[in-house]
């Protein structure tokens, strides 16, 4: 095979195998079977949300030199630390993390083997990753060439036979905003923040080949679009097999019960040990890219004050720990959490792929100001219940479809760039894809 070709393909199923968690699997199913006939447009919106965003963010990771404090550098020096700090506390070691292998025990140990206590399976499950994430220059290759390949055959005999012989016909729900509720539900599979964490590895592994300038971006893109079409197949699949179970099976059923008992109805006990492997395969190859990312990003944050295998520990002992409240638990207090800070994500990712057309540093600071404000109130009016914020928030454009940070954003980044330009500041001009372009 053409070496390039070779090396396209691994970093593909690597990014496809990074982003494919816990979530990836449990949602789609759900959100299926909640949008039954309505499955096509709730396709879309989880599309954007859990394909295309995502793998935007590895663009803008991209544009910036492939460093992460390059794509925040126009707000301010701090924010990337403060924020970063954030994302890789707040979702990465307090759900995302804990929730994979609190998922690996529930839809798939315990399926099996119902007498394994989890505190063994998650202690097992931590006890891999660290394995395969203490060598941080071969993450991605580990991954592209080790787990991915049996992943993505167990995934495809699923999908395939849930599309091909259907569990039944798609039926009509209550839901009146599909897309919408797909949009946001798929907050929940962190894939933004995943793919912002995860995009330095990947750029890194591509210039490790001996790639750069416009090869390395052109290899870049063929991998994210390689992931982003197993994304998209695999996705579009699960989804379908929920919604074609919507008649069947009652939209209160939880996420876990509802994904075991459709594989189980599609392919019986031999599914069942098919699904038990893809959950671990899944939750392994997330949960090994994240915690490599965190822990090199807390390694520099304490100036190697605490080393990079110290880091990796503490992140898993911490994963240890919350992963034994199950995944019921966790994803309780995930979506507080969430909804928070992903918008603000959202849109920095947007800064990002645009890095160019930015008139100047203003326009960044107005967009991600709005952004956060409008999002912190609707948290805490929705999580405490103060009605005074709920009822500012109600008022705004899209706020009843969940998109009450959208023309914020667009209204700081006008009024930001038009104050800093009254304030006379010159453009931030800042390397597009520094290192990675320099041939």
């Amino acid at each position: 095979m053409n070496k390039t070709l070779q090396h396209s393909l691994i970093l593909g199923f690597a990014l496809f195998a990074l982003y494919f968690g816990a979530g990836n699997l449990i949602f789609p199913p759900s959100i299926g079977n909640v949008s039954g006939t309505n499955w096509v447009p709730a396709l879309a919106g989880f599309t954007v949300t859990g394909i295309i965003l995502p793998l935007l963010a590895v663009i803008a990771i991209l544009n910036a030199g492939g460093k992460f404090e390059e794509l925040t550098r126009p707000i301010s020096p701090w924010f990337y630390k403060v924020f970063n700090l954030l994302l890789m506390v707040g979702i990465g070691m307090l759900v995302t993390i804990p929730r994979m292998a609190a998922t690996t025990h529930e839809l798939g140990v315990q399926t099996l083997f119902p007498q394994v206590p989890s505190i063994l399976t998650i202690i097992i499950f931590f006890a891999i990753s660290f394995y395969f994430a203490m060598d941080e220059s071969n993450v991605i290759d580990k991954i592209g060439k080790i787990l991915t390949p049996l992943l993505v055959i167990i995934l495809l005999a699923v999908v395939g036979k849930g599309i091909f012989d259907p569990i039944g016909t798609p039926a009509a729900t209550d839901l009146q905003t599909p897309f919408s509720n797909a949009f946001i539900s798929a907050y929940q599979t962190g894939d933004i923040v995943t793919g912002i964490f995860c995009a330095p590895i990947f750029i890194a592994a591509i210039t490790s080949y001996g790639y750069k300038g416009v090869q390395a971006r052109k290899l870049a893109i063929t991998g994210t679009l390689i992931a982003g079409l197993g994304l998209l197949i695999v996705y579009g699949g699960l989804l379908y097999i929920g919604a074609s179970g919507s008649g069947t099976f009652a939209s209160g059923i939880s996420d876990t019960a509802l994904v075991s008992e459709l594989v189980h109805t599609l392919l019986g006990s031999t599914g069942t040990v098919a699904l038990s492997i893809a959950i671990a395969l899944a939750c392994l190859t997330s949960t090994i890219g994240v915690i490599a990312v965190i822990a090199e990003f807390l390694t520099k944050l304490t100036n190697g004050k605490i080393g990079y295998r110290v880091w990796l520990l503490i992140i898993c002992i911490t994963g240890t720990v919350i992963g034994t409240m199950g995944v019921g638990k966790i994803v309780n207090y995930a979506m507080p959490i969430f909804l928070a800070l992903y918008p603000v994500a959202i849109v920095l990712v947007f800064l990002g792929v645009f890095r160019k057309y930015i008139p100047n540093s203003g326009a960044y600071r107005g967009a991600i100001l709005l952004t956060f404000i409008v999002s912190l109130f609707e948290t805490l009016g929705s999580v405490l219940q103060i009605e005074a914020l709920s009822s500012l928030v109600s008022v705004l454009p899209f706020s009843t479809n969940g998109f009450s940070w959208f023309v914020p954003a667009i209204v700081g980044f006008i009024l930001g760039a038009l104050i800093d330009k009254a304030m006379g500041k010159k453009k931030h001009h800042e390397p597009i894809l520094g290192p990675v372009e320099n041939d």
